[in-house]
């Protein structure tokens, strides 16, 4: 499971061995137990990556020819790839900026994308 965090200043990514309908189901039960009101809603969310030509291309490939098809690679300039994904998007209030995306996605794709996170941000 890829985790991302979602701040008002930042974007932190984890790679996770859970499940994602377990780990939401876990967070919504600890915010009910201490009060707190949390949304959920099945979302797409993206990120963006340096323009890696060759990195793009492979996993652009690899998507296609494992019939991924809940994962998108766009170029949005010459500087950019945009990363999009769906899973569930869990925040305290319904109209924020800033939660939690979770998603679930072939173990290859999930390290390969986290791979490329923490390179491009190291």
């Amino acid at each position: 499971m890829l985790k991302f965090i979602y701040t008002e200043t930042a974007l932190y990514v984890e790679l996770l061995t859970s499940d994602p309908e377990e780990w939401v189901e876990q967070r919504l039960i600890f915010a009910a137990s201490t009060g707190e009101t949390m949304f959920v809603s099945a979302e797409k969310a993206t990120f963006l990556l340096p323009n890696l030509v060759c990195e793009a291309t492979a996993l652009n490939f690899y998507l296609h020819h494992q019939g991924v098809k809940n994962v998108t690679v766009s170029r949005c300039d010459l500087d950019c790839v945009e990363i999009g994904l769906t899973g569930y998007w869990l925040s305290y209030d319904v109209d924020s900026a800033e939660g939690i995306f979770v998603t679930k996605l072939p173990d290859r794709v999930e390290s390969y994308l986290w791979q490329l996170w923490c390179s491009a941000n190291s």
